[in-house]
């Protein structure tokens, strides 16, 4: 299957900023190609790199496949990011460039292509998820972040094959490839696999006629090691719980791992702030501090997770006129309630969309009842508002 495909160059300067030596090593095997399109390969002065680019731009199907992959890996990865992400898999001392020599982002990359061709399309995979920027969020059904084995060749091969079954049934074109990256912290999943048959019209020596391919899509996945978490980038809900199942069943060995409803939110704590923990005249319940909330950075791209701990936060914040009323995403709460009669407080961690961890004892009933009237647990019916007056105010 190949890399990628696009129907013209986004910056077709690039071709321009390769070494002539180097272009020329790119070019040369196609040669007889750009000979029959009347525009010559034959050294590395002699190559008109605009005539170049007029060919790829209107590229058809005898343009040769690894030429159009080639030119939009080079075109994509041009830049600085992507050649430190380059860099981090491909030892410099085996491009084949002098370590001391001035080389371009484009010199770089297409050196790349030349000697280490997979690994290329790999980082290509990978500056994608780094792109991507809107994730839905799914939460470990366990209260324990499940533990992180790098899968096999034979397992990612079943993975790939599930994919593709999936993918086929709604008439997309076969061929899935699955690349993983790991690190500290988190391990992130790139998805690429063929999407729906397209025809365009396209128009080439003023005659008008249709162009006809498989184009590839992309989709990306990231768990976070540290608190169980799997966040998913795809096309459609559908897409994006086939993967919670899939990445589940093959990765985690329980393709119910990331259950994909929707249960618990902490929007009341953004929308009510202080008086999202009052008691609210549930039986039995004095006062609801919280004492710990993880606060995701708006750029979700980096896993990048804030943790603030105390021993009444809200408190604190009102003491410090700081408000939750932000951007940034509300992972987990924590909360310590305390009750009638009970001499130690019970603690409530809520982890949206679908995980709350307390005691599932005789009280659970009331702390059920309490994160229901408090608007934690999802309905239909609003949650109310009165004031935190806990039953301690007047004792």
């Amino acid at each position: 299957m190949t890399a990628v495909r696009i129907p013209r160059l986004s910056r077709p300067g690039v071709l321009e900023s390769i070494d002539p030596e180097r272009l020329f090593a790119l070019l040369h095997p196609y040669a007889d190609f750009f000979a029959n399109r009347s525009v010559t390969i034959e050294a590395p002065d002699s190559i008109d790199c605009q005539a170049v680019i007029r060919e790829i731009a209107k590229a058809d199907r005898e343009t040769p496949a690894d030429l159009l992959d080639a030119i939009s890996l080079i075109d994509e990865l041009a830049n600085t990011v992507a050649v430190e992400l380059l860099l981090d898999r491909v030892p410099a001392q085996t491009l084949g460039i002098d370590l001391g020599g001035k080389h371009s982002s484009a010199d770089i990359v297409t050196a790349a292509w030349l000697s280490n061709r997979e690994k290329l399309v790999q980082t290509h995979a990978l500056s994608r998820i780094k792109r991507v920027r809107s994730y839905d969020y799914f939460q470990a059904s366990q209260t324990t972040a499940p533990k992180f084995v790098t899968p096999d060749e034979g397992t990612l091969q079943q993975l790939e094959q599930e994919i593709d079954s999936w993918h086929v049934e709604r008439f997309r074109a076969p061929g899935t490839k699955v690349e993983v990256f790991e690190n500290a912290q988190e391990v992130e999943f790139s998805i690429m696999h063929g999407s729906l048959f397209r025809r365009q019209t396209v128009v080439e020596n003023r005659q008008f006629g249709f162009q006809s391919f498989w184009p590839v899509q992309s989709a990306s996945a990231i768990y976070n090691c540290e608190f169980g978490e799997l966040r998913v980038n795809a096309k459609t809900a559908r897409e994006k719980a086939l993967y919670c199942r899939l990445l589940g069943k093959h990765v985690f060995g329980n393709e119910n791992l990331f259950p994909t409803g929707v249960k618990y939110t902490l929007d009341p704590l953004r929308e009510f702030e202080f008086d999202a923990l009052a008691p609210g005249g549930v039986e039995g319940v004095r006062d609801v501090r919280m004492i710990e909330l993880w606060l995701g950075d708006p750029d979700d791209r980096y896993g990048v997770t804030t943790i603030r701990k105390g021993s009444d936060l809200l408190d604190w914040a009102q003491a410090k006129k700081k408000n939750i009323r932000i951007k940034r995403r509300l992972i987990s709460a924590t909360f310590k309630m305390e009750l009638e009669g009970r001499k130690s407080d019970l603690a409530i961690t809520v982890r949206p969309p679908n995980v709350a961890i307390y005691s599932r004892g005789p009280v659970s009933s009331t702390i059920e009842a309490w994160l229901s009237q408090r608007g934690f647990i999802i309905s239909k019916q609003p949650p109310r508002k009165p004031r935190h007056e806990p039953a301690l105010a007047s004792t």
